[in-house]
């Protein structure tokens, strides 16, 4: 479920009622480059190739998490992947790399291609 587009944000929704927002703000894509060490749009194509590794999810879910306003830490992340399951986790990934790529879409941009 998407709370703001515009704004790059997602709710996460976890076993046990535990929701958390995800933001994939311009900052938040900037710390998950730096942090791996490759952009994002990198990270999109590895994950389509299925050579993302886990540690990499885990670090862009951490981070996504936190710049939704939770605070969070990797073993936090790792505790919820292990009771979702590690493609659950993966997916949830992929969908935060392309909620991130597709943040830069105008609202404008975004109703003309609807339109077509």
């Amino acid at each position: 479920m998407s709370i703001n587009p515009i704004k790059a944000e997602k709710l996460l929704n976890f076993p046990n009622d535990v929701s958390y927002k995800a933001r994939m703000s311009l900052d938040t894509m900037i710390r998950i480059e730096n942090a791996l060490g490759c952009s994002l749009l990198k990270l999109g194509n590895r994950l389509a190739g299925g050579d993302l590794t886990l540690t990499e999810c885990i670090s862009i879910l951490t981070l996504a998490i936190r710049a939704g306003g939770n605070d969070v830490k990797d073993n936090d992340i790792k505790g919820i992947v292990d009771q979702i399951g590690i493609i659950e986790g993966i997916k949830l990934t992929g969908e935060l790399i392309a909620l991130g790529l597709n943040a830069s879409e105008s609202p404008e941009e975004s109703s003309t291609e609807k339109k077509s």
